[in-house]
């Protein structure tokens, strides 16, 4: 999946709850590889959700974790 595919998709937490849309992807340069996705939650409060949360990727992000167990960006 190309970076632009995932910015934009909706983000839904374990508990069925609507966070927001990806805003952005963090890139490890030295693995080439997204280590976070960045979801905008409310007006300007923004979300880093590490991949490891994530649970699957299809016309949403869901994950594995409730939105309270997410780190503030």
């Amino acid at each position: 999946m190309r970076s632009r595919e995932l910015i934009g998709k909706e983000v839904i937490d374990a508990n069925a709850k609507i966070i927001g849309p990806v805003r952005d992807v963090e890139i490890d340069l030295k693995k080439w590889a997204v280590t976070a996705v960045i979801v905008k939650a409310g007006f300007i409060k923004r979300l880093t959700i590490l991949t490891d949360d994530i649970d699957k990727i299809g016309d949403k992000v869901v994950l594995k974790i409730a939105v309270d167990k997410i780190k503030k960006a």
